[in-house]
């Protein structure tokens, strides 16, 4: 027999047929692989967003709490109820006060919002308040007196002028009432008031500073760097301490560039600006 005889058509058609009926399955088998990956895909990603969401707490941002003029132990207990953490960093005394009030905060009560587990900075009121000593300041230009006073920890009550040729140098100082000499060892609570007596040219005029949008604190700094003594003070509307602390000047008289001899009183008008 011849091993090169054509074989019957019938067989090549067969085989044909079979190849077209194979390409469909196989097609069918990558559709099914591909919508596989892409849904394996889908539930990574979204999984993944539910367990970002849950690291980051998304969407669990809450007000700040009002700690001011609580006790360090009742803020420490709404505290843990909001899930934060009171850190006290820095502690003050006033009189008028228990001691552990909270004075100030940061982040501010409903300025700022936070999240769980987020730090909440506080200054607290000292129990007693402690004593350092006075530095003697009498022979030094009123800019340095008043920076060593402040670095000690204390604060100008009142700057008395008197005439004399070292002008805007400090003569003496009193405490309580009384001249302090240069070669005694006075210890006073911090945050006491000193008053300086300071000389003064007669025919000597400063023109008043421009006190607008400063805080309380930064007046007093600008009015004694320029001789000035701040007069009296107005908040507008009813202001705790922590508003009194961040409210700007909208208004002081005299008004600035008012030609004055150093001394006198400036007086300001307060407000707390809304956010």
């Amino acid at each position: 027999m011849n091993a090169n005889k054509p074989k019957p058509k019938s067989q090549n058609r067969g085989k044909k047929a079979a190849a077209k009926s194979a390409e469909p399955s196989v097609a069918r088998a990558l559709g099914r692989n591909v919508v596989i990956a892409v849904s394996l895909l889908v539930i990574v990603l979204f999984v993944a967003n539910i367990l970002l969401a849950i690291v980051t707490r998304h969407g669990s941002n809450k007000d700040v709490p009002n700690f001011i003029g609580a006790n360090l132990e009742q803020a420490e207990g709404l505290a843990r109820k909001g899930r934060l953490q009171i850190i006290v960093n820095d502690s003050l005394y006033v009189p008028m006060y228990a001691g552990g009030i909270i004075l100030e905060q940061r982040p501010s009560a409903g300025k700022d919002k936070v999240k769980s587990g987020r730090k909440i900075y506080v200054t607290v009121n000292a129990s007693k308040q402690k004593s350092v000593v006075v530095p003697y300041v009498a022979g030094y230009s009123l800019r340095q007196a008043k920076s060593n006073l402040l670095a000690a920890g204390l604060e100008i009550d009142h700057l008395e002028y008197v005439s004399d040729i070292a002008n805007n140098y400090v003569l003496d100082q009193k405490l309580h009432g009384e001249i302090m000499k240069s070669d005694s060892v006075v210890m006073t609570p911090i945050g006491s008031k000193v008053t300086l007596v300071v000389g003064r040219s007669d025919n000597h005029l400063e023109p008043i500073p421009d006190l607008t949008g400063m805080t309380l604190r930064e007046v007093k700094n600008m009015l004694w760097d320029h001789g000035f003594n701040l007069g009296k003070v107005e908040f507008e509307g009813v202001v705790d301490m922590a508003g009194q602390n961040s409210a700007k000047v909208y208004n002081q008289y005299p008004e600035p560039e008012t030609p004055a001899r150093m001394g006198r009183e400036v007086s300001v008008w307060f407000r707390v600006e809304k956010q």
